[in-house]
């Protein structure tokens, strides 16, 4: 584990370059698509784990869908980014289903007032 972590950080500066602009870029789409702050906040280091984790992946791997470095770095990223994204858009949705869950079981002092008057 320490050795996957140690490989996946320890990158050339143009992974990292390329990694910090998709990611910067991803946080300002989620911002402007979900309007929220914080959540967007969130999502980016989540974004830059993801690209950083498949660019490790690819390599490990050993797949190189073209014959050009860079442009490898630039699509195991991208890739790393999408996949990224649907895992914490699955977490936010079961958060959601959760707080719902512990919404809905909870009684306001206030629906009781109603429901002791009728």
């Amino acid at each position: 584990m320490l050795d996957f972590l140690h490989r996946a950080i320890t990158v050339d500066t143009y992974t990292l370059v390329i990694v910090a602009i998709l990611a910067g870029w991803g946080g300002v789409l989620t911002l402007h698509v979900l309007s929220r702050t914080v959540l967007a906040l969130i999502f980016v280091p989540g974004f830059v784990l993801g690209a950083l984790c498949t660019n490790y992946a690819f390599e490990l791997a050993g797949f190189h869908p073209t014959p050009d470095r860079e442009t490898n770095v630039v699509i195991a990223c991208t890739v790393g980014m999408i996949v990224a994204l649907f895992v914490l858009l699955i977490c936010v949705r079961f958060m959601n289903a959760v707080a719902a869950l512990g919404v809905d079981h909870y009684e306001f002092k206030r629906d009781l007032k109603t429901a002791s008057r009728t």
